[in-house]
Parts: structure tokens; C-alpha cells; sequence
């Protein structure tokens, strides 16, 4: 090598240390790249999803009672059940699958409409929650209960199934009749589900996840009577472990 007319030496080469017969040289490290959309993870921990607060009774926003006795709130347990795939958002698709589903339950003869006894089937034995009546506080106007209790003022503004779930809706299975015939159709029932749905759906993205969804009173049976019989009716019961306050 010559550096400006001087003869330096090259630098000594060194052979490459000889392994062991049968031993193969150790591969480059290759650096790890974070794949899109994963979730990122501290100490081998998942990330959490925040669950949804309420009480042991609810109304999903297609009518079906839910009602709940430990682990998780009665709202929580809808989502989940909706949530088919578990990815942590309700499509519309599984949205209307959901609401489909409990249309069945409803149609006891199988004739692919809710009339009027099945209407007073789901009103006093399915979800008699819905029947408790408010005042809308004026006193004068108290009224009782099925089982003869009086309303308590203050008096909510939500009546019916409404004190119960996301929508002002004091009866959501009735009012799904979209031509008042006094019978309610799949086809209406699944076109006011989708409508329901881009109700909660408040970013418009196409999906319901839990931070869009209202929060919701833990104890709304207190403002509506005394000895009342909320979770005595049909729907969905879990017991310790699965659902509750």
C-alpha cells in the first residue's frame, strides 16, 4: 500500500478460526420488526379492554332482557354475546345476527312475526321490567306497578325498557313496527336493527366498539318503586363468573 510515496504494509490478514467438524458458523442477528396491527405487549402482558359499567339488569338496544349476578355488568355480557367473533367491535352484520337471534325467541309459533300474544308474552314474562310506569313527576299522576307498588318521586325521564339500555326506547321490541299493523316482520325487526345500530355507532366507522356506547346508571331499578321484581323475568341469567354488577 502506498500513502503519499510511502510504502506502508499491509494490514496482516487473519484466517477465519477453525470450528469444530460438524459445527455450523452462527446466523446474523436478525432485528425484529413489529408487525402491523399487533398489540403491543409489556412483560408477555396483553393490553386490557375496559369493560362496561351498568348494573345486573339490562335491555339491549333490540329488547332482549339481560340480567346478571357477578363478574361483569350486564351491558358488558350483551356486548360480548354480540360480538361473535370477540374481536372487541360489533359489526352491523353481527349486530343484526344478534337481534335476529332474539327475534326467534319471540316467534313462538314460527310464523316469522311477533303479534300482539307474543307481544304480551315478551311485555309480562320475558322482560317485565319494561312495564313499571313513570310519573314523569308530577305526583298527582302516581302510578303502581303489577304488583300494586307505588313510584317513588324523583321520577326518571326514562321510562320502560329506556331505563335500562343505551336508547330511549320504553318498549323496542314494539316499536319495530314500521307499518303499525300490530304485528312486527323479520324484515322490519332486522331493518330496525340496522337503524339502531348506526345510532350507537357514533364515529361512523362502521362498528361499534365499547367507548362509543353511553355509560349507564349501576343502580337505575332504585329510582322506580319499591319491592320491584326486576330479574325475575325471561332473558339471559349468569350467575357468578359470568355476568353481574
Amino acid at each position: 500500500m502506498l500513502l503519499a510515496g510511502v510504502a506502508l504494509a499491509d494490514p496482516p490478514v487473519t484466517a477465519p478460526t477453525a470450528l469444530p467438524a460438524g459445527t455450523q458458523p452462527a446466523a446474523a442477528a436478525t432485528p425484529s420488526v413489529a408487525t402491523p396491527g399487533a398489540d403491543i405487549t409489556v412483560n408477555g402482558a396483553a393490553p386490557t379492554m375496559a369493560q362496561l359499567g351498568g348494573g345486573h339488569i339490562f335491555i339491549s338496544p333490540m329488547g332482549e332482557p339481560y340480567h346478571t349476578q357477578g363478574g361483569v355488568s350486564a351491558a358488558e355480557q350483551w356486548f360480548r354475546d354480540a360480538d361473535a367473533n370477540h374481536d372487541n367491535r360489533i359489526t352491523p352484520q353481527e349486530f343484526q345476527e344478534d337481534a335476529m337471534r332474539f327475534f326467534a325467541t319471540l316467534d313462538v309459533d314460527h310464523n316469522h312475526l311477533i303479534e300482539p300474544d307474543e307481544i304480551d308474552r315478551y311485555e309480562s314474562d320475558v322482560a317485565p321490567e319494561i312495564r313499571v310506569i313513570s310519573t314523569y313527576g308530577d305526583p298527582t299522576l302516581a302510578k303502581t306497578d303489577d304488583d300494586g307498588n307505588v313510584t317513588d318521586p324523583p321520577y326518571p325521564s326514562r321510562i320502560g325498557a329506556g331505563r335500562f339500555g343505551f336508547l330511549d326506547a320504553p318498549e323496542p321490541v314494539v316499536s319495530a313496527d314500521l307499518n303499525f299493523d300490530r304485528a312486527i316482520s323479520e324484515q322490519e325487526f332486522e331493518t330496525v336493527a340496522l337503524r339502531r345500530f348506526k345510532m350507537l355507532d357514533v364515529n361512523g366507522d362502521g362498528v361499534i366498539t365499547r367507548d362509543e356506547l353511553p355509560r349507564l346508571d349501576v343502580h337505575p331499578e332504585r329510582r322506580n318503586g319499591r319491592g320491584n321484581r326486576f330479574g325475575q323475568g325471561g332473558g339471559h341469567h349468569h350467575g357468578h363468573g359470568g355476568a353481574g354488577d
